[in-house]
């Protein structure tokens, strides 16, 4: 059975060099990459809904405070990481029964001995460093969760990051002499091949009873003058090297003066065979005189914001756009930024690129792409919520897939990760919406249209409310939000504070549990979105302070949202290893019907329905409506029963041809009505 890997620390160098290890390989199982950032492992409760959400089933933990001279004066901070944080996931691998890694250091040894250090050998740590990574160690052997390695390394240096390696290139191009210790006595580990043991580990599956503690570093030993001879003779730098002894370069930390680790149990369980400490070395040189390679981005649509992000891409540093995959005529399209990135050819996006951004905006076509590029191994970042509030569920847990910041919904659940770290409890996810019109002309749109640069269709959805009714739909599903009611409130306020109130009194008043999605309606207020929420009464002085007012709720609030700009964070995001931000969640309760905006009848055909003059969006409970037809289905339809203006469309009043997507929203609809 495949499993889902957390990778903590994901920036760090055995993260770092773990991660580029996956991505050369094709392997089934699904890997979590996560930073400070994306994964707190000190907030406890994060910890467990990060766990419980991707359904993990085996940690990594490289993540660590690792600055040993800087933990003197940080001592609350490097337990905070280094014990408490270890504590949080080892609580968690015992109580979801998770197999655990978790990377520990030679600093547990004071360093007075002169024979290679075993497992069981006596510890005495002597810094902060070394006893916060004490107390991490202690902390998994008292928790005991079922199959949990302790790892002992040394001397870690690789190609990201900092470390003594790279600090020694650097001084040489600064300095024609440098001093370096020649009476600590230990062996460099090169976190590349620790990184291909752990996956040797986790690819073995063999994982002990209880908890075990091993040892690895790579093989033989030298001093730390040893090793920078070697870093400038392998190089080819020139810079003398003299040798000092450990007295005469005072830290504010001790470290150990011998620590050589034995290798030999963790090779006897696993069958490893590690590399001498100087070849490695020489890889990671090899590695390090390599251009840096530009993340290939590939693109599905070719649209505003698609153009837009390509522009972006072709002048980022890390990034670039490989294809960018269109249903357009090619040879007409003299608007796009580089014509000849465009193509009809999905197989060779996908073979081209290391991350696929979806943006159609086409439920139906996304719905076929997407299935297939996740079937491919690659990750999808969407800035597409038509889909995700018709099909997405389906494809949650099948791979990498998240909505991107930038649009509103991805705005919000980017908002909703900060109000959660600051404490704050939300009521209420809202969207600012400055205008609506639930039937505008085709006159008044065309108008709009060619004034905004916007298509049609897009600023006929925006005008008639069909896309804020999606976005509030995905943002309740995916946030675990209600809606107040179906069709959502449309409360008109110029206040954000008063507006949001009354959105949270009215759903009071129907008895509808909180938080809830909505949206306020108002011409002077900024565009973008905010979240009402609550706090601690203790903090009621502190946020009077921070002129957040008095409570009871107080206003989180993103002004703007980006859109094509904005797509590039998520993409950091999912390639650096974190979590997604928003999808539609497993089991929806909400979807967004199709409502007759005239009286239509027998015979009548729709090409596309969302930003049709046809027919609007609005949220409905799914299983109060098991038979609408989602807006998003709504294409190519042919009408066999008519209907009057207001009435919702279901499945009885039109026919549709047979797709990917009609046959995953039958199976989500009867799941949501089976759970009613």
């Amino acid at each position: 059975m495949p499993k889902t890997v957390l990778v903590t620390g994901a920036n760090g160098q055995v993260g770092g060099e773990l991660r580029r290890l996956i991505e050369q390989k094709h392997l089934p199982d699904r890997f979590l990459f996560t930073d400070k950032e994306s994964l707190d492992i000190t907030d406890q409760k994060a910890v467990e809904r990060f766990i419980t959400q991707n359904g993990v089933t085996h940690i990594v933990n490289c993540a660590a405070y690792t600055d040993v001279d800087g933990a003197e004066e940080n001592e609350e901070v490097a337990f905070a990481v280094n014990r408490d944080g270890v504590k949080n996931l080892a609580e968690a691998a015992k109580a979801h029964d998770i197999r655990l890694i978790h990377i520990s250091t030679d600093y547990v040894f004071d360093g007075t001995g002169h024979t290679p250090l075993k497992e069981d050998d006596t510890v005495n740590p002597q810094g902060v460093y070394a006893r916060s990574k004490h107390a991490g160690e202690e902390a998994i052997l008292q928790i005991a969760p079922k199959g949990a390695l302790i790892i002992r390394t040394s001397w870690i240096y690789s190609a990201l990051g900092h470390n003594f390696v790279k600090t020694m290139l650097r001084l040489a191009k600064e300095r024609d002499t440098i001093n370096v210790v020649d009476d600590q006595i230990g062996t460099p580990t090169y976190a590349a091949d620790l990184a291909e043991a752990i996956l040797q580990v986790l690819q073995s599956d063999r994982f002990p009873e209880g908890v075990e503690i091993y040892h690895f570093s790579n093989e033989g030993n030298c001093s730390w003058y040893d090793f920078a001879q070697a870093v400038f003779e392998l190089s080819g730098t020139k810079c003398r090297v003299n040798p000092i002894p450990t007295s005469a370069y005072p830290t504010p930390a001790k470290r150990p003066a011998y620590s050589v680790l034995s290798k030999e149990k963790i090779k006897r369980d696993y069958n490893l065979t590690i590399p001498y400490w100087r070849e490695a070395l020489k890889r990671c040189l090899q590695q390090l005189e390599r251009p840096v390679k530009r993340r290939r981005i590939g693109v599905v649509g070719s649209g505003f914001i698609a153009n837009g992000l390509a522009k972006m891409l072709l002048r980022h540093p890390e990034l670039t756009v490989s294809k960018v995959l269109t249903r357009s005529d090619i040879s007409r399209r003299t608007d796009f930024v580089d014509p000849s990135l465009l193509t009809h050819d999905l197989t060779a996006l996908i073979q081209e690129s290391d991350l696929i951004v979806e943006c159609s905006g086409d439920a139906v076509y996304a719905t076929e792409v997407i299935d297939t590029v996740l079937k491919a191994g690659l990750p999808v970042v969407t800035m597409n919520s038509e889909f995700h509030v018709t099909t997405g569920s389906y494809f949650v847990g099948k791979g990498m897939l998240t909505e991107a910041d930038g649009d509103q919904p991805g705005v919000l659940a980017a908002l909703h990760e900060e109000a959660l770290a600051m404490g704050f409890k939300p009521v209420l996810y809202a969207n600012i919406k400055g205008f609506l019109n639930e039937n505008p002309t085709r006159e008044e749109m065309e108008y709009w249209g060619a004034r905004s640069n916007l298509s049609l269709e897009m600023v006929t959805s925006f005008t008639d409310g069909t896309k804020v009714q999606i976005e509030q739909v995905l943002v309740a599903n995916g946030l675990g939000a209600n809606l107040i009611q179906e069709g959502l409130v449309k409360l008109k306020s110029d206040d954000m504070l008063e507006g949001g109130t009354k959105l949270v009194e009215i759903a009071k008043e129907k008895g509808v549990a909180l938080p809830v999605s909505d949206y306020v309606l108002s011409p002077k207020l900024p565009a973008g979105v905010f979240i009402l929420a609550e706090h601690e009464e203790e903090q009621k002085g502190a946020l009077r302070y921070y002129k957040l007012g008095e409570g009871p709720y107080y206003v989180i609030e993103r002004t703007y949202h980006l859109c094509h700009m904005e797509i590039i964070k998520t993409i950091q995001r999912v390639l650096n290893g974190g979590g997604v931000l928003l999808d539609n969640s497993p089991n929806p309760r909400y979807s967004v019907a199709a409502v007759a905006k005239r009286d239509i009848a027998v015979g009548e055909t729709l090409k596309k329905a969302i930003g049709s003059f046809t027919v609007r969006g609005e949220g409905v409970e799914i299983a109060r409506h098991p038979d609408h037809v989602p807006i998003g289905l709504l294409a190519d339809a042919e009408f066999v029963k008519p209907l009057k203006a207001g009435e919702t469309v279901t499945f009885d009043h039109v026919r549709l041809p047979d797709s990917l997507a009609l046959e995953i929203w039958r199976n989500i609809a009867q799941k949501a009505c089976q759970n009613a």
